[in-house]
């Protein structure tokens, strides 16, 4: 007989196959409404016995032990409720790179990977680059380059104690030298931060607080507020960064940021208009909106020189 999803019955039931716990749970994220419910059905099973995918399939009708499969449907209802794949598993995936998640910290986006993708454009002409990661959350920008750049002496900073906790249990996992400390992009730059950097990445909040309804529940609930918002001006901390690059980018240092597709204009015109700065550019991300705005400080030495990129920039 065929239990209702997610009931009393269902859960109690003892020793279900691997294939039957996908199929009901599939029904139920389904009924949700949530995305891929199929595969995430299968993601939470392979992440609970610790194998792949192709082993779930491969022995569909293995069974489960009563309290494994408890805990399966646990995890199925905490996600039916909205709660993030991610939180429920406790990790995200970023750059090939496997990142605790909490609530402390911004889940990272597939899109972000695209500001790293320009930020080691930037430096792949600089020996040993200097780079400072600023609003660095969970660690994942900081993490990425200084596993793509083994070389590089990365800093990262953040306004959050909690975030900055779990970005170095990130570093410590991933086994990556990079130096985290307290920074408040709105203050005064602290005494700690780097004065000389090649890099300056950051992905800091930009979203009006205007616009938090009509966010998707999965953000707006559960990512950390003060990593999503930035109040009623959503260049204040564009504006901050400005005096952030003066103070800590070398001459003919780069800069690469995340922004909000609808003020991508303003920000680059917040940095054209700055005294020092050089270059300035606008790119798409990789569903077309614009999202990274990146440039230079002027007087660029030939150490800093761009080489012709994968989007086929020059400039020295």
């Amino acid at each position: 007989m065929e239990h209702p999803p997610g009931s009393d019955a269902e859960t109690a039931e003892a020793s279900p196959t691997r294939l039957e716990l996908i199929d009901r749970a599939a029904r139920r994220l389904g009924a949700a409404d949530r995305s891929a419910p199929r595969r995430t059905a299968e993601w939470l099973l392979a992440e609970l016995l610790d194998c792949d995918r192709a082993h779930l399939y491969a022995h569909p009708d293995r069974t489960v032990a009563a309290a494994a499969a408890e805990q399966f449907h646990r995890m199925v209802g905490r996600r039916v409720q909205g709660e993030p794949l991610q939180h429920i598993l406790g990790y995200a995936s970023f750059y090939g790179l496997r990142l605790r998640v909490s609530p402390d910290v911004m889940v990272p986006r597939p899109e972000t990977e695209t500001v790293v993708d320009r930020a080691l454009t930037c430096i792949e002409g600089v020996s040993r680059p200097r780079v400072l990661d600023a609003g660095t959350g969970s660690g994942c920008i900081a993490l990425a380059l200084k596993h793509e750049r083994p070389d590089a002496e990365v800093h990262a900073c953040d306004v959050s104690t909690d975030a900055l906790a779990v970005a170095r249990a990130n570093a410590q996992d991933l086994g990556l030298d990079v130096r985290f400390f307290e920074g408040d992009l709105c203050a005064e730059v602290p005494a700690a931060t780097p004065r000389d950097v090649d890099l300056l990445v950051s992905n800091p909040p930009y979203i009006p607080d205007a616009e938090a309804e009509s966010l998707p529940p999965v953000v707006r609930e559960y990512d950390p507020d003060r990593s999503l918002f930035a109040g009623r001006d959503p260049l204040r901390f564009y504006r901050a960064l400005v005096r952030w690059v003066s103070a800590c980018c070398v001459p003919g240092g780069s800069f690469v940021l995340e922004v909000h597709a609808e003020h991508a204009a303003e920000v680059e015109g917040l940095f054209r208009g700055e005294e020092g700065v050089g270059a300035v550019h606008t790119e798409e991300d990789l569903s077309g909106r614009p999202r990274i705005v990146w440039g230079r400080t002027e007087r660029a030495t030939a150490r800093h020189c761009l080489t012709k990129s994968r989007y086929g920039a020059t400039e020295s």
